[in-house]
């Protein structure tokens, strides 16, 4: 991990911070001044201190002078204030610097910040998980990964603007067809719905969406073989016949890599995020000033 910090301070940002973490000492690093209300709560000073610092880092560095988003915001704002400028966008950054804006503008404080927090999860390419420890985290968290049981059902649909009164009348009819039909296919059967196929796979949330919670919950409570309904959805009355039920399941790494590669690579970023901050807790001097 040490070398991790030493490479990511070495190639652009905190190095307090890192030679204070590689060396096991505590450096001298930036004197700063927080200010806040008289009846900040511990919790509340914390946050301000560490946004104070990585503030300043981002300045260190001149992100905020340098950033492009910041830059077409800055101009944005210039255009505002000065409309019938005909100014370079350029001309307009560089007077909007002259007038320090950048050091009060609450978009700016938000993307330095956002910057800033994201520097610290850097990962060098040297330190990227490979193969072995993917599949380590596939099977230390298998519950991240795990796919949701899926349903093969036979769907009959009636629909509630086509029958109107008769809708009720219909679902009792449809119900005593179906009961007879057996083994046979109900194509034919019922009412047209956009995506509605005579037989489909499914998840219970895929259905929910569809169709609505009534009939996911149908879906989920089904015997194999036997057809369940009416069951309510803002179109209509549906019936369904479950045919069969895959359980829950884990893929294999080689379908879900970058799916595995992606979570692993969180974990890694936010553990630099909170080792990376804290020494640069350690190298900075803060001095608390609350207001009245």
């Amino acid at each position: 991990m040490a070398r991790t910090l030493l490479h990511f301070f070495l190639i652009g940002g905190f190095m307090f911070a890192a030679k204070a973490f590689v060396e096991g000492r505590r450096i001298e690093g930036p004197e700063i001044t927080v200010r806040v209300p008289q009846d900040a709560t511990e919790a509340e000073v914390d946050r301000e201190v560490r946004e104070a610092i990585l503030l300043n880092e981002a300045k260190r560095y001149g992100w905020d002078k340098h950033d492009p988003i910041v830059f077409t915001h800055l101009v944005r704002n210039m255009r505002f204030i000065e409309p019938d400028s005909t100014d370079s966008d350029l001309d307009l950054y560089q007077r909007a610097l002259e007038m320090n804006m950048q050091a009060h503008d609450p978009i700016v404080r938000s993307r330095l910040l956002y910057r800033a927090q994201e520097s610290l999860g850097y990962v060098p390419e040297s330190e990227m998980p490979n193969r072995d420890e993917l599949e380590r985290h596939l099977q230390s968290h298998p519950d991240r990964f795990e796919r949701e049981s899926r349903v093969r059902f036979q769907h009959v649909f009636l629909s509630r603007s086509k029958r109107g009164g008769s809708l009720a009348a219909d679902a009792s009819a449809m119900r005593e067809r179906l009961s007879v039909l057996g083994d046979e296919s109900p194509r034919g059967f019922g009412d047209p719905l956009p995506g509605l196929r005579t037989e489909q796979v499914a998840t219970s949330s895929q259905v929910e969406d569809d169709y609505g919670p009534e009939l996911a919950r149908v879906v989920d409570d089904a015997i194999v073989g036997a057809w369940r309904g009416p069951a309510g959805s803002v179109y209509g009355l549906h019936f369904v016949k479950v045919v069969a039920v895959r359980p829950p399941e884990v893929p294999s790494l080689n379908l879900i890599a970058a799916e595995v590669r992606a979570d692993y690579l969180r974990e890694i970023r936010e553990a630099l995020r909170a080792e990376r901050m804290e020494a640069l807790l350690d190298a900075y001097s803060v001095r608390i000033e609350r207001a009245p």
